[in-house]
């Protein structure tokens, strides 16, 4: 790579963070901040929290804003996109993207529950089954099923995301640097980017001590693990849509847990059992450590 083309490369990764970052932070602090600092989270109302929700979803469309403006903007063209598929001998990246997020979910929501067997309960799992007008059967089999797709529910919206991340920003980094400072770069680039809606309490609250440092800080920790599987996928086949589902299955799992929970309303949320508790992450942090040292040698995992 020549000196003017690294330069080149520096300034179309600091563009895209630039862009990225601005209309995130513009559009969280301008449209949600407004709407839920300084109240309690259970007096909203559900029209109120469909708003709310669907200010948040829009912002993981930014980073794929950020792309293309980029782009365009820098003459790049879309040659390298990693959009391609390259399912040939990469499917089982493609399985890992899919399934590996859901298990390392259940994962670390079984070890919470086994950690602190007091918080487990089915009562209030009964309750809500005994409100349902279908069987218990057939509604574990239809929210088997959903969670089975969730990858192509959360397609569009987690596709905003990681051809941002890791369909942009990572090979861009991973040309410059081995694999671990390159996740360590992009994990907390990626975490960073949360903070405002970290702040509007996304996954933590806002009632915990340290608020909200302590949630920007357990963001991006999260991030860097998770982002270790998501952007080992991307890079073994050269193509950002095993990131994209394993994003999307991600989210579509997250709460799980939650349901078994003795008190929703009052769990330590930087514990578990969602995985961006230190508990509920654990499956995620082993996985990122035996990709990290497995690669240790090598610039990219290829």
């Amino acid at each position: 790579m020549t000196q003017s083309t690294n330069k080149q490369e520096f300034r179309r990764i600091w563009l895209f963070l630039l862009i990225t970052f601005v209309m995130t932070y513009v559009w969280t602090i301008g449209l949600i901040w407004p709407r839920v600092l300084g109240r309690d989270a259970a007096t909203f109302t559900a029209e109120e929290t469909l708003v709310n929700t669907a200010l948040t979803a829009v912002l993981m469309f930014f980073p794929a804003i950020g792309v293309l403006i980029t782009r365009l903007v820098t003459r790049e063209g879309f040659r390298n996109s990693m959009l391609r598929l390259n399912l040939k001998g990469n499917v089982r990246y493609y399985l890992i993207g899919w399934f590996g997020p859901m298990v390392l979910t259940a994962i670390g929501a079984v070890l919470y529950f086994l950690i602190f067997p007091s918080e487990f309960t089915l009562s209030s799992y009964y309750a809500q089954m005994a409100t349902l007008p279908v069987s218990v059967k057939t509604f574990w089999v239809v929210q088997l099923l959903l969670m089975m797709i969730a990858p192509l529910l959360n397609l569009v919206a987690c596709f905003g995301e990681e051809w941002g991340w890791r369909g942009y920003l990572l090979p861009k980094v991973a040309n410059r640097m081995k694999f671990l400072p390159t996740v360590l770069v992009t994990g907390v680039v990626w975490g960073i980017w949360h903070a405002p809606i970290i702040v509007a309490g996304h996954n933590y609250g806002m009632n915990y001590p340290g608020y909200p440092w302590g949630g920007i800080v357990a963001m991006c920790l999260f991030c860097i693990a998770a982002g270790v599987l998501f952007s080992y996928i991307t890079l073994k086949t050269n193509s950002c849509w095993p990131a994209v589902f394993a994003h999307g299955m991600l989210n579509g799992t997250a709460s799980v847990g939650v349901i078994f929970l003795a008190d929703p309303m009052a769990y330590d949320r930087f514990v578990g059992p969602v995985p961006t508790g230190i508990i509920g992450a654990a499956a995620y942090i082993v996985v990122a450590v035996w990709i990290v040292c497995t690669n240790k040698q090598k610039s990219v995992p290829r």
